[in-house]
């Protein structure tokens, strides 16, 4: 804002002898004209007016319930942050079990190729030893009903072994 002028003050200090000391001081207040006055306190009143408004405004329900909205989208806005923060933390372990998984998947396939490869060896081991065994039991029953039949003593197991076998042959012929 222009002005005319600053206010100055002078003081004056007498000396015992000479001249007297003048000294001004500015006092920080300005002159203006009339019309700036006019201007200035129509502004300063205007501000008063729109103060008042802006206070009363303040108070009514629009402005309460817009702080409010303010307030829960800022609550809304850090439970987004912490919800982006959870789904990222999420989808690295997501990604990470993921790749658990994988190797999960790699590992059971080796295991199940070599189960198949010692399910094969347990097959061929089993027939090869109920071959072997077989053998060596059917030479034992040689020996055994030959060292039986020259003692001459009667063979309590193959008298209950054709007996069974005429039992169920006689079953059969019921059925039918």
């Amino acid at each position: 804002m222009s002005y005319l002028r600053e206010e100055t003050k002078t003081e004056v200090t007498t000396k015992l002898f000479g001249k007297p000391e003048i000294t001004e001081k500015k006092t920080g207040n300005i002159v203006v004209t009339r019309e700036q006055w006019r201007d200035m306190t129509e502004k300063v009143n205007a501000a008063v007016i729109v103060k008042k408004d802006y206070e009363r405004l303040q108070k009514t329900d629009l402005v309460k319930e817009n702080q409010s909205l303010r307030e829960d989208n800022k609550y809304l806005e850090e439970t987004i942050k912490g919800n982006n923060l959870a789904l990222k933390h999420s989808y690295k372990q997501n990604r990470e079990l993921e790749e658990v998984n994988k190797e999960l998947h790699t590992e059971i396939g080796t295991l199940k190729a070599h189960i198949r490869d010692l399910q094969m060896n347990i097959k061929v081991l089993y027939q090869q030893t109920k071959k072997v065994f077989k053998e060596q039991f059917k030479a034992f029953r040689g020996l055994i009903k030959n060292e039986l039949d020259m003692k001459g003593v009667d063979n309590q197991f193959e008298r209950e072994h054709t007996r069974e076998i005429r039992s169920r042959q006689k079953g059969y012929d019921m059925e039918r």
